[in-house]
């Protein structure tokens, strides 16, 4: 999750100013790409601490919420990982068998209940490096070079070092 949160951001970072803007052909637009990460970091950081999901997300998942624009779903990522990597890089093996959503919660696929925060952070692990794929295709499309995806893993890579 480490690796994916800096890969992700460095994506971002490097996403031209053509794909900060609206849609490109069927692509979703790099803002809600960037949202849409920004919505599963928020709520990882209420799992994993026991904390209210930002406001601001909450705010922006109403049926008839506007969008956010580029900055502000940038700005909202970045607030969330803040807050997320030092409750990962903390937490204990007891904080990872934790199973933080005992039943299904309104919004949530109903799958996600029972599981620990250990799987759920694999899993959506996996889900940002999907979306940061999206955001490098996007970035091709407007012109920018191959952004070397998945990175250089440097979290994973030094766990066994």
């Amino acid at each position: 999750m480490l690796d994916a949160l800096t890969e992700f951001a460095r994506v971002v970072e490097a996403l031209p100013s053509p794909g900060r803007g609206g849609a490109i052909g069927r692509l979703n637009p790099g803002g809600a790409t960037v949202f849409h990460v920004t919505r599963d970091t928020a709520f990882m950081v209420s799992f994993a601490s026991g904390s209210a999901v930002d406001p601001w997300v909450l705010e922006r998942l109403a049926p008839d919420a506007v969008p956010p624009s580029f900055p502000d779903a940038r700005a909202a990522f970045d607030r969330a990982r803040a807050a997320l990597l030092p409750l990962l890089q903390n937490a204990t093996a007891e904080e990872f068998a934790r199973v933080p959503i005992p039943e299904p919660l309104p919004g949530l696929p109903t799958h996600l209940a029972g599981t620990t925060l250990e799987y759920l952070i694999a899993r959506t692990a996996a889900h940002i490096f999907v979306h940061a794929g999206e955001l490098s295709a996007l970035a091709s499309l407007v012109g920018a070079p191959d952004l070397g995806l998945p990175g250089n893993m440097a979290a994973t890579r030094g766990r066994d070092a």
